[in-house]
């Protein structure tokens, strides 16, 4: 079956989606501090510099967690390639509703999150990854859900 126009454009679109996920899973990951610098400030509005030296176990604990959330995340994006290039990029309606509410879900907690931590840096990288979503899901939808 030949892919449609609108399908291969949403593959591109849900691919640069998921490597832009990807990227800040990874850096979650690698270097949690960088997150957590932001993070901390806006429900505290404390130093992360001053917590490490007055709680360094406790600021341990927080990096682990950035860094648990960033593999959550990692096993997601992962197999979220995976369904991107083989079911749908053939149609199949399944992976469009599957890509559908695990992205949905990933960017608007994301966004949730850096709203409550007013991570004015999260903020728009959660609308970002909302608005690759969205544009991604909807040009095929005609051609996916017409089926």
């Amino acid at each position: 079956m030949e892919e449609k126009r609108s399908i291969k454009i949403a593959t591109i679109i849900l691919l640069i989606m998921l490597v832009y996920a990807l990227t800040y899973s990874l850096v979650g990951i690698i270097s949690p501090d960088i997150f957590a610098v932001r993070v901390f400030y806006g429900y505290t509005g404390e130093s992360w510099a001053d917590f490490i030296v007055s709680s360094p176990k406790l600021a341990d604990h927080h990096r682990a967690t950035a860094r648990l959330a960033g593999g959550f995340a990692l096993s997601v994006i992962i197999a979220g390639f995976f369904i991107v290039l083989i079911p749908f990029r053939r149609g199949e309606k399944w992976a469009w509703y599957c890509i559908l509410f695990s992205s949905f879900i990933g960017w608007v907690n994301s966004l949730i999150f850096s709203i409550l931590a007013k991570d004015w840096v999260g903020i728009p990288m959660g609308i970002a990854g909302l608005v690759l979503l969205i544009v991604g899901i909807i040009i095929p939808a005609k051609a996916i859900l017409g089926k």
